[in-house]
């Protein structure tokens, strides 16, 4: 439904911003009386500090696009492994309509590798208005630090939308995947800070905000009022970025969605390493594995992506001590961490159970529906405290953290009567799963967070109900991005996560099933790994209880 509306006012809105684009040309024409040198006016044509660059008009809202924009140099040959270097300077002008090219990764649905290690570029969307002083806003796409990029195989992540309908600079970002963004070894060196860190991933991250602060006034941006915001490993990207004391100053809100993953100790990634190179050497049949670290670089540089990724079992931060602290997210608790913004947190319902549902990852093709249920269930339950609720109470628990806004997403999973938007029974079986909200977060409730399942669960039954999602999510999060507060629209008050007791807590997004309109609630109740554990033992029984109990181990047990 949106689709037709935002295209239907396309043409329209541009001609007003052309309008309006020649009223402020004509009248910043200097006649020599000590006038400020007019800045330039807004147009698909900007001019950055590497170069010019001339964009698109968007083909999904009213608003400008900028792709495939480089914020550092390719990571190739010596560069592989190395700290990002400021991206080079051009000649002429840069087209800037295509997608840039993704990190190498696997891709789960065709099953093959794919990408280019010349993958460190951004992309940049703001309306068509002549407006300046805007929000920026970097998404930070999600994939476990495997996958992912930034609308190639995930369209979904076209930023259009969202700077439209809230109105601000939306900066998407790749960064090095894999083994390729994390891999920690001291033959791996070089001779500028982060070159040993081997956190390559999180720096093209901290690259990519240094990017902004340089350029987002070229686009209208306003650098002083920069929101970092992502989904899963993504949040995860976001929530280390809040910790580390390179991105001090570099960003003032952060959006934590899903949190997937937390610091690993750099013994344990060392370890990995030595794995991944005896590896390596075998698969190459070498009589023994490298023991120099001359030998070892030389066997890792010489390697090429698709099996470095094939056999590499790393894609997590490491608290090395110089990008991330040693003490990891144990920080947040101490209070003792460099950049205290306003935070939204949360969770959404059914977080788990894709990966249960047989048309998801269906991770027991032969379990029962008991069970499918069992383990979806708790396992969401478990993501729900250490994603959203314990951050949530250790973050307002440190006197100067600004206000934490935490909520639960619940679109798609069945209310009280059982009823769900989405077709058949996949609301019972999939329900506010894992991602689901990005749709809606980034005003394309027109695409599926898979792009080839939308015509299986994007239904015309279900269009008024996910614009209304959408309009909620939008309407929240760029005021939040706007003012550090998601309050100031016509919803219900959103207020800050209170530790006291009957204090508010949460807020559950969803949309009534009867007319369509918000339902936006709060919601009381805390989740602590006590209690998850405890209501398994007084629900389950039998072999599904020891599954469920051996799953939530495995959960928790990274972070005791």
């Amino acid at each position: 439904m949106l689709a037709d509306k935002s295209q239907g006012f396309t043409v329209y809105k541009f001609i007003i911003s052309l309008l309006a684009l020649t009223f402020l040309t004509a009248c910043s024409d200097d006649d020599g009386g000590g006038l400020e040198t007019p800045v330039p006016p807004l147009s698909t044509m900007v001019e950055l500090n590497t170069g010019t660059l001339e964009g698109t008009l968007s083909d999904r809202a009213a608003a400008w696009a900028y792709r495939s924009i480089p914020y550092a140099e390719p990571p190739l040959g010596e560069l592989r492994w190395k700290a990002p270097r400021p991206a080079s300077s051009w000649q002429g002008v840069r087209p800037a309509a295509e997608l840039p090219e993704f990190c190498p990764q696997f891709l789960y649905f065709t099953e093959e590798y794919a990408g280019s290690e010349d993958c460190l570029y951004l992309n940049v969307y703001r309306p068509a208005t002549p407006e300046r002083d805007l929000p920026v806003f970097l998404w930070i796409h999600g994939g476990g630090n495997n996958n992912g990029d930034t609308g190639q195989e995930f369209p979904v992540y076209d930023g259009a939308r969202l700077a439209e309908r809230g109105n601000m600079v939306v900066v998407t970002v790749q960064y090095r995947l894999g083994a390729l963004g994390w891999l920690y070894h001291p033959a791996l060196t070089g001779d500028q800070p982060g070159d040993g860190s081997g956190n390559y991933g999180t720096l093209d991250i901290i690259a990519a905000l240094e990017w902004i602060q340089d350029n987002a006034g070229a686009f209208g941006g306003d650098a002083g009022n920069v929101t970092i915001a992502g989904n899963s490993a993504g949040a995860g990207n976001v929530l280390t970025l809040v910790i580390s004391d390179l991105a001090q100053d570099l960003f003032h809100r952060a959006i934590v969605q899903s949190l997937g993953g937390w610091p690993t100790d750099a013994a344990i990634a060392l370890e990995q390493s030595n794995t991944l190179i005896a590896d390596l050497a075998a698969n190459a049949n070498l009589p023994a594995a490298p023991q120099s670290n001359e030998e070892i670089e030389a066997l890792l540089r010489g390697t090429d992506p698709q099996t470095l990724l094939s056999l590499a079992n790393t894609s997590q931060i490491f608290a090395d001590g110089e990008v991330i602290p040693r003490e990891g997210y144990e920080l947040l608790s101490r209070g003792d961490y460099p950049n205290k913004v306003p935070i939204i947190i949360g969770t959404n319902k059914d977080e788990y159970k894709l990966n249960t549902n047989p048309l998801g990852f269906n991770e027991y093709p032969n379990g029962s529906d008991e069970l499918r249920e069992a383990v979806g269930r708790y396992r969401s339950d478990a993501w729900r405290v250490s994603g959203a609720d314990e951050p949530a109470s250790q973050l307002v628990g440190v006197a100067d953290q600004p206000p934490v806004y935490v909520y639960r997403f619940n679109w798609g999973s069945p209310d009280e009567q059982g009823r769900s938007p989405l077709p058949g029974n996949f609301g019972a079986t999939g329900g506010a799963f894992h991602s689901g909200e990005i749709s809606f977060m980034m005003g394309n409730e027109d695409i599926f967070i898979f792009n080839d399942f939308t015509p299986l669960f994007f239904l015309a039954s279900n269009a008024a109900s996910r614009t209304t999602m959408a309009d909620i999510m939008v309407s929240y999060w760029s005021r939040f991005a706007a003012t550090g507060d998601p309050n100031g629209n016509s919803l219900p008050a959103w207020e800050p996560w209170s530790n006291s007791e009957g204090g508010f807590k949460a807020v559950n997004l969803d949309v009534n099933f009867d007319d369509n309109s918000p339902r936006v609630e709060p919601d009381t109740s805390i989740f602590t790994e006590a209690g998850v554990y405890a209501e398994a033992r007084e629900k389950l029984s039998g072999p599904i209880l020891e599954e469920v109990l051996s799953r939530l181990d495995e959960w928790f047990a990274p972070r005791r």
